[in-house]
């Protein structure tokens, strides 16, 4: 998936200014780690997007899958970064499948958070809308 995100960019940037106005539909972030390295990372990308593009929040969703779901907790050490993106009108969305398999219950997980009944189905749909796919 990664490789086709990039053969696309590449494609815009080389067909000229007339294909770099049609932006994509909006852009799907993957986040797979726990690592609070990575979430900070990942976070900063949103903002990097949000402020050198124009690109709504609402434009922008996060994928939450496999291990990184613990930092959907309301006590995690990120909350509050992830509580400022949904108030910017970024989507948070968790893999219903990955949240049961590590054994959360819903009443511990950031209320704003959107369950979708598979991470990756996630992507695949949002990539077939044109949108465009960033795994930081």
């Amino acid at each position: 998936m990664r490789k086709a995100g990039t053969a696309w960019m590449l494609a815009v940037l080389l067909a000229g200014p007339a294909a770099a106005r049609a932006a994509p539909a909006g852009v799907i972030f993957q986040i797979s780690t726990s690592s609070l390295a990575s979430w900070k990372v990942a976070v900063h990308n949103v903002r990097n997007l949000e402020r050198a593009t124009g690109i709504p929040g609402t434009l922008i969703e996060v994928v939450v899958l496999s291990r990184a779901a613990r930092i959907l907790l309301k006590d995690s050490p990120v909350a509050p970064n992830l509580d400022a993106l949904h108030a910017s009108g970024v989507t948070i969305e968790a893999c219903k499948a990955d949240i049961r398999k590590a054994g959360l219950r819903p009443s511990a997980i950031l209320p704003f958070v959107r369950y979708v009944p598979s991470g990756v189905a996630e992507i695949v749909r949002r990539e077939r809308q044109g949108w465009a796919y960033v795994r930081p």
